[in-house]
């Protein structure tokens, strides 16, 4: 005579053990938030004498894998899904470093005045999180940031420091 099957909620610990992973997620050091105003809006120009850099992910691969981004060793935000933040950026030379399971780091050499957009394109390996930073146009940056929000980053872990709003990130070598 076979075994008798075990009831379907132990077959499927995939659905049992959803409570305790989504419980486990939530237990992230990063804490972001979706502000009514974004604190640097997409649509806002840059200034005249700083850049402005904007960080964008469409993707719906990995939503509640947190992507921190610093720019010149400098914590300027992150995202975690579906979403952007933008910061000021002093002219120069900037290294931009997105964490996941493996940094990513884009490089950029800031103008005054200008808008930069870089977009975060997700790549999961069987669980194994990566990032690929692609710098894009204005207006394909503008298109893809139609229907996603705005990240505020409100919490970060103890050895990071949060953005200050408005605050310019200075640039490894200044523009002369």
């Amino acid at each position: 005579m076979l075994p008798r099957r075990a009831p379907s909620a132990l077959r499927r610990p995939s659905l049992a053990a959803a409570p305790l992973l989504l419980l486990l997620a939530s237990c992230t050091s990063w804490k972001l938030e979706h502000p009514a105003t974004p604190p640097i809006p997409s649509s806002t120009p840059a200034p005249d004498d700083v850049a402005k850099v904007c960080v964008l992910r469409t993707s719906v691969l990995a939503l509640a894998v947190t992507f921190p981004t610093h720019d010149n060793g400098t914590l300027v935000g992150a995202t975690r899904g579906r979403g952007y933040f933008c910061y000021f950026a002093e002219p120069g030379a900037h290294a931009i470093r997105i964490d996941a399971d493996e940094a990513e780091v884009a490089t950029l050499q800031a103008q005054a005045g200008k808008a930069y957009f870089l977009h975060e394109e997700v790549d999961n390996y069987f669980g194994y999180v990566k990032c690929r930073a692609v710098w894009l146009r204005a207006d394909a940056a503008r298109a893809m940031l139609q229907g996603i929000d705005d990240f505020e980053l409100v919490g970060v872990p103890g050895d990071e420091r949060l953005p200050e709003t408005g605050s310019v990130v200075k640039a490894a070598v200044a523009k002369e």
